[in-house]
Protein backbone atom coordinates (compact mmCIF):
# COMPACT_ATOMS: atom_id res chain seq x y z
CA UNK A 1 0.00 0.00 0.00
CA UNK A 2 1.17 3.50 -0.78
CA UNK A 3 2.47 5.02 2.52
CA UNK A 4 0.50 8.25 2.03
CA UNK A 5 -2.68 6.30 1.32
CA UNK A 6 -2.08 4.21 4.44
CA UNK A 7 -1.68 7.33 6.57
CA UNK A 8 -4.88 8.79 5.09
CA UNK A 9 -6.85 5.63 5.87
CA UNK A 10 -5.61 5.61 9.46
CA UNK A 11 -6.78 9.22 9.83
CA UNK A 12 -10.16 8.47 8.27
CA UNK A 13 -10.78 5.32 10.30
CA UNK A 14 -11.22 7.57 13.34
CA UNK A 15 -14.23 9.15 11.58
CA UNK A 16 -16.11 5.95 10.74
CA UNK A 17 -19.62 6.02 12.20
CA UNK A 18 -22.51 3.56 11.84
CA UNK A 19 -24.98 3.77 8.96
CA UNK A 20 -27.82 4.60 11.29
CA UNK A 21 -30.45 7.18 12.20
CA UNK A 22 -28.64 10.51 12.25
CA UNK A 23 -31.17 12.16 14.57
CA UNK A 24 -28.98 12.00 17.72
CA UNK A 25 -26.21 13.90 15.88
CA UNK A 26 -28.69 16.47 14.60
CA UNK A 27 -30.24 16.90 18.07
CA UNK A 28 -26.78 17.55 19.51
CA UNK A 29 -26.17 20.12 16.76
CA UNK A 30 -29.43 21.90 17.56
CA UNK A 31 -28.70 21.98 21.28
CA UNK A 32 -25.17 23.27 20.78
CA UNK A 33 -26.24 26.14 18.52
CA UNK A 34 -29.56 27.10 20.09
CA UNK A 35 -27.98 30.43 21.09
CA UNK A 36 -27.18 31.50 17.53
CA UNK A 37 -29.51 34.04 16.00
CA UNK A 38 -30.75 31.44 13.52
CA UNK A 39 -31.26 29.01 16.41
CA UNK A 40 -33.21 31.51 18.52
CA UNK A 41 -35.35 32.56 15.55
CA UNK A 42 -36.31 28.96 14.84
CA UNK A 43 -36.68 27.78 18.43
CA UNK A 44 -33.86 25.22 18.53
CA UNK A 45 -34.12 24.92 22.30
CA UNK A 46 -37.63 23.49 22.12
CA UNK A 47 -36.98 20.91 19.36
CA UNK A 48 -37.12 17.39 20.77
CA UNK A 49 -38.03 15.24 17.77
CA UNK A 50 -37.91 15.13 13.98
CA UNK A 51 -41.53 16.27 13.94
CA UNK A 52 -40.69 19.29 16.11
CA UNK A 53 -37.84 20.02 13.70
CA UNK A 54 -40.15 19.99 10.67
CA UNK A 55 -42.69 22.21 12.41
CA UNK A 56 -40.05 24.72 13.49
CA UNK A 57 -38.32 25.06 10.11
CA UNK A 58 -40.16 24.76 6.79
CA UNK A 59 -38.19 23.65 3.72
CA UNK A 60 -35.96 26.58 2.81
CA UNK A 61 -34.33 27.69 -0.43
CA UNK A 62 -30.89 29.27 -0.65
CA UNK A 63 -32.49 32.71 -0.88
CA UNK A 64 -34.26 32.06 2.41
CA UNK A 65 -30.89 31.22 4.01
CA UNK A 66 -29.20 34.16 2.33
CA UNK A 67 -29.70 36.84 5.06
CA UNK A 68 -27.83 34.75 7.66
CA UNK A 69 -25.16 33.69 5.16
CA UNK A 70 -24.49 37.24 4.00
CA UNK A 71 -24.18 38.53 7.56
CA UNK A 72 -21.69 35.75 8.32
CA UNK A 73 -19.80 36.65 5.15
CA UNK A 74 -19.48 40.17 6.58
CA UNK A 75 -17.75 38.55 9.61
CA UNK A 76 -20.73 39.06 11.91
CA UNK A 77 -20.57 36.34 14.57
CA UNK A 78 -23.29 34.40 16.36
CA UNK A 79 -25.65 34.61 13.40
CA UNK A 80 -25.39 31.40 11.44
CA UNK A 81 -26.09 28.14 13.22
CA UNK A 82 -23.33 25.50 13.40
CA UNK A 83 -20.42 27.80 14.18
CA UNK A 84 -18.45 30.42 12.32
CA UNK A 85 -17.36 29.67 8.74
CA UNK A 86 -13.69 29.21 7.87
CA UNK A 87 -14.58 30.30 4.35
CA UNK A 88 -17.20 30.09 1.64
CA UNK A 89 -17.37 28.10 -1.56
CA UNK A 90 -19.09 29.27 -4.70
CA UNK A 91 -21.51 26.94 -6.34
CA UNK A 92 -23.98 27.34 -9.14
CA UNK A 93 -25.86 24.09 -9.63
CA UNK A 94 -26.87 23.60 -13.23
CA UNK A 95 -28.03 27.04 -14.26
CA UNK A 96 -28.23 29.54 -11.44
CA UNK A 97 -25.82 32.28 -10.54
CA UNK A 98 -23.18 31.56 -7.93
CA UNK A 99 -24.24 31.03 -4.33
CA UNK A 100 -21.99 31.33 -1.28
CA UNK A 101 -21.99 28.11 0.72
CA UNK A 102 -20.53 28.36 4.26
CA UNK A 103 -17.75 25.91 5.11
CA UNK A 104 -17.56 25.37 8.88
CA UNK A 105 -15.43 23.01 10.98
CA UNK A 106 -18.57 20.94 11.58
CA UNK A 107 -19.21 20.59 7.85
CA UNK A 108 -15.58 19.59 7.32
CA UNK A 109 -16.04 16.78 9.86
CA UNK A 110 -19.22 15.64 8.10
CA UNK A 111 -17.39 15.49 4.79
CA UNK A 112 -14.59 13.52 6.48
CA UNK A 113 -17.14 10.98 7.74
CA UNK A 114 -18.43 10.60 4.20
CA UNK A 115 -14.92 10.16 2.83
CA UNK A 116 -14.21 7.55 5.51
CA UNK A 117 -17.29 5.53 4.53
CA UNK A 118 -16.52 5.83 0.84
CA UNK A 119 -12.91 4.69 1.21
CA UNK A 120 -13.95 1.92 3.58
CA UNK A 121 -15.97 0.54 0.69
CA UNK A 122 -12.98 0.82 -1.62
CA UNK A 123 -10.96 -1.26 0.84
CA UNK A 124 -13.52 -4.04 0.41
CA UNK A 125 -14.33 -3.75 -3.31
CA UNK A 126 -11.08 -2.54 -4.86
CA UNK A 127 -8.13 -2.28 -2.44
CA UNK A 128 -5.75 -1.78 -5.37
CA UNK A 129 -6.80 1.89 -5.52
CA UNK A 130 -4.53 2.48 -2.53
CA UNK A 131 -1.44 0.87 -4.07
CA UNK A 132 -0.26 3.99 -5.89
CA UNK A 133 -1.04 7.68 -6.02
CA UNK A 134 -4.37 9.36 -6.67
CA UNK A 135 -5.62 12.18 -8.84
CA UNK A 136 -8.51 14.07 -7.27
CA UNK A 137 -10.75 16.63 -8.95
CA UNK A 138 -8.54 19.62 -8.28
CA UNK A 139 -8.93 22.31 -10.91
CA UNK A 140 -8.46 26.07 -10.95
CA UNK A 141 -11.41 28.36 -10.26
CA UNK A 142 -13.19 29.83 -13.22
CA UNK A 143 -12.56 33.26 -11.76
CA UNK A 144 -9.87 34.72 -9.52
CA UNK A 145 -10.07 33.69 -5.86
CA UNK A 146 -11.69 36.37 -3.74
CA UNK A 147 -12.53 37.24 -0.16
CA UNK A 148 -15.91 38.11 1.34
CA UNK A 149 -16.69 41.60 2.63
CA UNK A 150 -15.62 40.30 6.05
CA UNK A 151 -12.26 39.06 4.77
CA UNK A 152 -13.04 35.32 4.68
CA UNK A 153 -11.90 33.18 1.74
CA UNK A 154 -14.41 32.96 -1.11
CA UNK A 155 -13.41 29.88 -3.06
CA UNK A 156 -11.56 27.14 -1.20
CA UNK A 157 -7.91 26.57 -2.06
CA UNK A 158 -8.48 22.96 -3.12
CA UNK A 159 -10.59 19.91 -2.49
CA UNK A 160 -8.51 19.10 0.60
CA UNK A 161 -9.84 22.32 2.20
CA UNK A 162 -13.25 20.69 2.58
CA UNK A 163 -11.86 18.49 5.36
CA UNK A 164 -10.33 18.97 8.81
CA UNK A 165 -6.63 19.82 8.73
CA UNK A 166 -5.37 16.32 9.52
CA UNK A 167 -7.53 14.70 6.85
CA UNK A 168 -6.83 17.44 4.31
CA UNK A 169 -3.08 17.16 4.78
CA UNK A 170 -3.11 13.37 4.55
CA UNK A 171 -5.23 13.59 1.40
CA UNK A 172 -2.91 16.17 -0.16
CA UNK A 173 0.10 13.92 0.54
CA UNK A 174 -1.53 11.12 -1.47
CA UNK A 175 -2.62 13.24 -4.41
CA UNK A 176 -0.99 14.13 -7.68
CA UNK A 177 -1.42 17.91 -7.63
CA UNK A 178 -0.71 19.64 -10.96
CA UNK A 179 1.12 22.95 -10.79
CA UNK A 180 -1.46 24.94 -12.70
CA UNK A 181 0.25 28.17 -13.68
CA UNK A 182 -1.46 28.85 -16.98
CA UNK A 183 -4.95 29.37 -15.58
CA UNK A 184 -8.17 27.98 -16.96
CA UNK A 185 -6.99 27.98 -20.58
CA UNK A 186 -4.29 25.35 -19.99
CA UNK A 187 -5.78 23.27 -17.18
CA UNK A 188 -6.21 20.13 -19.29
CA UNK A 189 -2.72 20.25 -20.78
CA UNK A 190 -1.01 20.92 -17.44
CA UNK A 191 -3.04 18.22 -15.70
CA UNK A 192 -2.16 15.73 -18.46
CA UNK A 193 1.54 16.47 -18.00
CA UNK A 194 1.29 16.00 -14.23
CA UNK A 195 -0.43 12.64 -14.64
CA UNK A 196 2.22 11.48 -17.10
CA UNK A 197 4.77 12.15 -14.35
CA UNK A 198 2.89 9.76 -12.03
CA UNK A 199 3.37 6.25 -13.50
CA UNK A 200 2.08 4.71 -10.25
CA UNK A 201 -1.34 6.38 -10.58
CA UNK A 202 -3.91 3.96 -9.12
CA UNK A 203 -7.18 5.92 -8.85
CA UNK A 204 -8.80 8.94 -10.46
CA UNK A 205 -11.77 10.71 -8.90
CA UNK A 206 -13.31 13.65 -10.75
CA UNK A 207 -16.75 15.21 -10.77
CA UNK A 208 -17.84 15.56 -14.38
CA UNK A 209 -16.91 12.98 -17.03
CA UNK A 210 -16.46 15.87 -19.44
CA UNK A 211 -13.57 17.12 -17.32
CA UNK A 212 -11.79 13.78 -17.68
CA UNK A 213 -12.53 13.73 -21.41
CA UNK A 214 -10.85 17.13 -21.61
CA UNK A 215 -7.75 15.63 -20.03
CA UNK A 216 -8.00 12.68 -22.42
CA UNK A 217 -8.06 15.03 -25.41
CA UNK A 218 -4.95 16.79 -24.11
CA UNK A 219 -3.21 13.44 -23.66
CA UNK A 220 -4.01 12.46 -27.23
CA UNK A 221 -2.33 15.62 -28.46
CA UNK A 222 0.76 14.65 -26.47
CA UNK A 223 0.81 10.89 -27.08
CA UNK A 224 -1.34 10.30 -30.13
CA UNK A 225 -3.50 7.18 -30.05
CA UNK A 226 -2.82 5.80 -26.59
CA UNK A 227 -4.28 3.32 -24.13
CA UNK A 228 -4.92 4.43 -20.56
CA UNK A 229 -3.95 0.99 -19.27
CA UNK A 230 -0.55 1.17 -21.00
CA UNK A 231 0.21 4.61 -19.59
CA UNK A 232 -0.91 3.69 -16.07
CA UNK A 233 -0.75 -0.10 -15.55
CA UNK A 234 -1.73 0.26 -11.86
CA UNK A 235 -4.82 2.38 -12.50
CA UNK A 236 -7.49 0.39 -10.65
CA UNK A 237 -10.53 2.68 -10.77
CA UNK A 238 -11.99 5.85 -12.23
CA UNK A 239 -14.85 7.53 -10.36
CA UNK A 240 -17.12 10.33 -11.59
CA UNK A 241 -20.74 11.43 -11.98
CA UNK A 242 -22.74 9.09 -14.21
CA UNK A 243 -26.37 10.20 -13.97
CA UNK A 244 -28.63 12.89 -15.45
CA UNK A 245 -26.64 15.35 -17.61
CA UNK A 246 -23.46 13.27 -17.13
CA UNK A 247 -25.00 10.05 -18.48
CA UNK A 248 -24.57 10.74 -22.22
CA UNK A 249 -20.80 11.04 -21.75
CA UNK A 250 -20.24 7.76 -19.93
CA UNK A 251 -20.11 5.46 -23.00
CA UNK A 252 -17.48 7.71 -24.59
CA UNK A 253 -15.49 7.79 -21.34
CA UNK A 254 -15.67 4.02 -20.91
CA UNK A 255 -14.45 3.62 -24.48
CA UNK A 256 -11.43 5.78 -23.80
CA UNK A 257 -10.62 4.00 -20.51
CA UNK A 258 -10.42 0.68 -22.31
CA UNK A 259 -11.61 -1.63 -19.58
CA UNK A 260 -10.33 0.18 -16.49
CA UNK A 261 -13.00 -0.31 -13.76
CA UNK A 262 -15.44 2.57 -13.51
CA UNK A 263 -17.46 3.65 -10.49
CA UNK A 264 -20.47 5.93 -10.60
CA UNK A 265 -19.94 8.57 -7.96
CA UNK A 266 -22.84 9.19 -5.62
CA UNK A 267 -24.61 12.52 -5.25
CA UNK A 268 -21.98 14.79 -3.70
CA UNK A 269 -22.19 18.57 -3.84
CA UNK A 270 -20.64 21.64 -2.26
CA UNK A 271 -23.60 21.86 0.11
CA UNK A 272 -23.36 18.26 1.31
CA UNK A 273 -23.45 14.55 0.51
CA UNK A 274 -26.68 12.75 -0.34
CA UNK A 275 -25.42 9.36 -1.50
CA UNK A 276 -22.21 7.34 -1.52
CA UNK A 277 -21.22 4.10 -3.26
CA UNK A 278 -22.41 1.17 -1.14
CA UNK A 279 -19.94 -0.99 0.75
CA UNK A 280 -20.53 -4.21 -1.21
CA UNK A 281 -21.94 -3.43 -4.65
CA UNK A 282 -20.91 0.20 -5.08
CA UNK A 283 -24.44 1.34 -5.95
CA UNK A 284 -25.19 4.82 -4.54
CA UNK A 285 -26.98 4.57 -1.16
CA UNK A 286 -28.21 7.20 1.28
CA UNK A 287 -25.23 8.69 3.15
CA UNK A 288 -26.68 8.60 6.67
CA UNK A 289 -23.22 9.09 8.22
CA UNK A 290 -22.96 12.64 6.94
CA UNK A 291 -26.03 14.83 7.43
CA UNK A 292 -29.75 14.81 8.15
CA UNK A 293 -31.67 13.96 4.97
CA UNK A 294 -35.34 14.44 4.20
CA UNK A 295 -37.42 13.95 1.07
CA UNK A 296 -40.30 15.71 -0.66
CA UNK A 297 -42.49 13.79 -3.09
CA UNK A 298 -43.53 15.08 -6.50
CA UNK A 299 -46.33 17.11 -4.90
CA UNK A 300 -43.95 18.72 -2.42
CA UNK A 301 -45.15 16.66 0.55
CA UNK A 302 -42.73 15.44 3.22
CA UNK A 303 -42.08 11.69 3.05
CA UNK A 304 -40.64 9.64 5.89
CA UNK A 305 -37.53 7.64 5.09
CA UNK A 306 -39.37 4.40 5.79
CA UNK A 307 -42.11 5.40 3.33
CA UNK A 308 -39.86 5.99 0.29
CA UNK A 309 -41.10 3.91 -2.61
CA UNK A 310 -39.08 2.16 -5.29
CA UNK A 311 -39.26 3.81 -8.73
CA UNK A 312 -40.62 7.03 -7.22
CA UNK A 313 -38.90 10.41 -7.48
CA UNK A 314 -38.14 12.77 -4.59
CA UNK A 315 -36.46 16.11 -3.95
CA UNK A 316 -33.69 16.05 -1.34
CA UNK A 317 -33.64 18.31 1.73
CA UNK A 318 -30.30 18.65 3.51
CA UNK A 319 -29.52 19.77 7.03
CA UNK A 320 -25.78 20.07 7.63
CA UNK A 321 -23.27 21.35 10.13
CA UNK A 322 -22.51 24.07 7.58
CA UNK A 323 -25.59 26.03 8.59
CA UNK A 324 -28.07 24.91 5.95
CA UNK A 325 -31.28 23.68 7.57
CA UNK A 326 -33.94 21.76 5.63
CA UNK A 327 -32.23 23.17 2.55
CA UNK A 328 -33.98 22.57 -0.75
CA UNK A 329 -31.09 21.28 -2.84
CA UNK A 330 -33.17 21.11 -6.01
CA UNK A 331 -31.69 17.65 -6.58
CA UNK A 332 -34.19 15.00 -7.61
CA UNK A 333 -33.44 11.35 -6.95
CA UNK A 334 -35.18 8.12 -7.89
CA UNK A 335 -35.33 5.28 -5.39
CA UNK A 336 -34.09 2.20 -7.23
CA UNK A 337 -34.41 -0.27 -4.36
CA UNK A 338 -33.09 -1.11 -0.91
CA UNK A 339 -29.69 -2.65 -0.17
CA UNK A 340 -28.78 -5.39 2.28
CA UNK A 341 -27.87 -2.59 4.69
CA UNK A 342 -31.52 -1.47 4.69
CA UNK A 343 -30.71 1.89 3.09
CA UNK A 344 -32.42 3.15 -0.05
CA UNK A 345 -30.47 3.13 -3.30
CA UNK A 346 -30.73 6.50 -5.02
CA UNK A 347 -30.11 7.59 -8.60
CA UNK A 348 -29.75 11.28 -9.37
CA UNK A 349 -32.17 12.16 -12.17
CA UNK A 350 -31.84 15.92 -12.45
CA UNK A 351 -32.58 19.29 -10.96
CA UNK A 352 -35.93 20.74 -10.02
CA UNK A 353 -36.88 23.95 -11.76
CA UNK A 354 -34.90 23.38 -14.98
CA UNK A 355 -37.89 24.24 -17.13
CA UNK A 356 -38.17 26.64 -20.06
CA UNK A 357 -41.70 27.91 -20.63
CA UNK A 358 -41.49 30.58 -23.34
CA UNK A 359 -45.03 29.99 -24.60
CA UNK A 360 -46.33 27.18 -22.38
CA UNK A 361 -44.15 24.36 -23.78
CA UNK A 362 -42.74 23.35 -20.38
CA UNK A 363 -39.51 22.01 -21.87
CA UNK A 364 -37.24 20.41 -19.27
CA UNK A 365 -33.48 20.01 -19.38
CA UNK A 366 -33.85 16.31 -18.61
CA UNK A 367 -36.09 15.91 -21.68
CA UNK A 368 -33.44 17.44 -23.92
CA UNK A 369 -30.70 15.23 -22.49
CA UNK A 370 -32.79 12.11 -22.98
CA UNK A 371 -33.89 13.08 -26.49
CA UNK A 372 -30.37 13.78 -27.74
CA UNK A 373 -28.96 10.63 -26.15
CA UNK A 374 -31.79 8.48 -27.55
CA UNK A 375 -30.80 9.55 -31.06
CA UNK A 376 -27.16 8.64 -30.54
CA UNK A 377 -25.55 12.04 -30.64
CA UNK A 378 -24.46 14.80 -28.27
CA UNK A 379 -25.73 18.32 -27.88
CA UNK A 380 -27.89 20.82 -26.03
CA UNK A 381 -30.49 23.54 -26.56
CA UNK A 382 -30.48 27.28 -25.93
CA UNK A 383 -33.68 29.24 -25.32
CA UNK A 384 -34.20 32.24 -27.61
CA UNK A 385 -37.05 34.28 -26.07
CA UNK A 386 -36.87 36.98 -28.75
CA UNK A 387 -37.90 34.60 -31.56
CA UNK A 388 -39.41 32.83 -29.48
CA UNK A 389 -37.78 29.48 -30.09
CA UNK A 390 -34.68 27.37 -29.51
CA UNK A 391 -31.25 26.75 -30.95
CA UNK A 392 -30.38 23.05 -31.12
CA UNK A 393 -26.63 22.47 -31.11
CA UNK A 394 -25.62 18.97 -32.19
CA UNK A 395 -22.43 17.09 -32.98
CA UNK A 396 -24.28 15.25 -35.75
CA UNK A 397 -26.75 17.63 -37.38
CA UNK A 398 -27.92 14.83 -39.67
CA UNK A 399 -29.81 13.54 -36.64
CA UNK A 400 -31.59 16.84 -35.98
CA UNK A 401 -34.92 15.63 -37.33
CA UNK A 402 -34.76 12.52 -35.17
CA UNK A 403 -33.97 14.58 -32.08
CA UNK A 404 -36.87 16.91 -32.82
CA UNK A 405 -39.22 13.95 -33.21
CA UNK A 406 -38.30 12.69 -29.75
CA UNK A 407 -38.57 16.17 -28.25
CA UNK A 408 -42.07 16.50 -29.64
CA UNK A 409 -43.23 13.64 -27.43
CA UNK A 410 -43.68 16.50 -24.99
CA UNK A 411 -47.27 17.45 -26.06
CA UNK A 412 -46.90 21.08 -25.01
CA UNK A 413 -43.70 21.50 -27.01
CA UNK A 414 -45.24 19.70 -30.00
CA UNK A 415 -48.33 21.90 -29.97
CA UNK A 416 -46.29 25.10 -29.65
CA UNK A 417 -44.27 24.17 -32.74
CA UNK A 418 -47.29 22.92 -34.66
CA UNK A 419 -49.31 26.13 -34.28
CA UNK A 420 -46.36 28.45 -34.72
CA UNK A 421 -46.13 29.69 -31.14
CA UNK A 422 -42.51 28.59 -31.28
CA UNK A 423 -40.30 29.24 -34.29
CA UNK A 424 -38.81 26.14 -35.95
CA UNK A 425 -35.73 24.77 -34.26
CA UNK A 426 -32.57 26.48 -35.46
CA UNK A 427 -30.00 23.72 -35.98
CA UNK A 428 -26.39 24.56 -35.18
CA UNK A 429 -23.38 22.25 -35.74
CA UNK A 430 -21.04 21.95 -32.79
CA UNK A 431 -17.46 22.92 -33.74
CA UNK A 432 -14.23 21.20 -32.81
CA UNK A 433 -13.29 21.54 -29.13
CA UNK A 434 -16.78 22.82 -28.33
CA UNK A 435 -16.81 20.88 -25.07
CA UNK A 436 -13.72 22.65 -23.80
CA UNK A 437 -14.93 26.07 -24.93
CA UNK A 438 -18.38 25.70 -23.37
CA UNK A 439 -16.99 24.33 -20.11
CA UNK A 440 -14.57 27.24 -19.72
CA UNK A 441 -17.25 29.79 -20.56
CA UNK A 442 -19.79 28.37 -18.11
CA UNK A 443 -17.19 28.20 -15.34
CA UNK A 444 -16.38 31.88 -15.81
CA UNK A 445 -20.02 32.88 -16.17
CA UNK A 446 -21.21 31.03 -13.08
CA UNK A 447 -18.22 31.60 -10.85
CA UNK A 448 -17.40 27.95 -10.21
CA UNK A 449 -14.52 25.62 -10.86
CA UNK A 450 -14.05 23.98 -14.23
CA UNK A 451 -14.27 20.51 -12.76
CA UNK A 452 -17.61 21.36 -11.14
CA UNK A 453 -19.37 22.43 -14.34
CA UNK A 454 -22.37 20.25 -15.13
CA UNK A 455 -23.04 20.58 -18.83
CA UNK A 456 -26.80 21.10 -19.09
CA UNK A 457 -29.18 19.89 -21.72
CA UNK A 458 -30.91 23.26 -21.75
CA UNK A 459 -29.47 26.76 -21.33
CA UNK A 460 -32.08 29.29 -20.28
CA UNK A 461 -30.02 32.10 -18.73
CA UNK A 462 -27.53 32.50 -21.58
CA UNK A 463 -28.57 34.08 -24.88
CA UNK A 464 -28.01 32.36 -28.22
CA UNK A 465 -25.62 35.16 -29.13
CA UNK A 466 -23.53 34.54 -26.03
CA UNK A 467 -23.34 30.81 -26.67
CA UNK A 468 -22.39 31.38 -30.30
CA UNK A 469 -19.61 33.75 -29.24
CA UNK A 470 -18.22 31.08 -26.94
CA UNK A 471 -18.25 28.29 -29.52
CA UNK A 472 -17.61 29.81 -32.93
Amino acid sequence: MNPSASALLETLDLRLVPQADAWPRLRELLERHAGSEFGRTHGFESIRSPRDFREAIPPRSYDEHRPWIERSAHAETGVLACGEPVGFEKTSGTSSQAKWIPVTPGLQEEFARGLAAWFNGWKVRCPAVFEGRAYWAISPPGIAREVTPGGLPLGMAGDDAYFPNDVGQALADWLVIPQLIGGAETVFEETALALLDAPDLSVISVWSPTFLLGIDAALRKLRGDFCWRNLWPRLAMVSCWADASAAPWIPQLRGRLGGIPFEAKGLLATEGITSLPGMIDGSPRLATECHWHEFLDELGNFTELRDLRTNRDYEVLLTTAGGLFRYRTGDRVRVTGTGVDGLPRLRFIGRSGMVSDLVGEKLQGDQVIESVATCGTTGFMVAAPDRPGYDLWLEDVALAAAVETVLRRNPYFDQALAIGQLAPLRIRPLPDEWLRKLTLALARRRGCRIGDVKLPGLLIQETPQEVESWLV
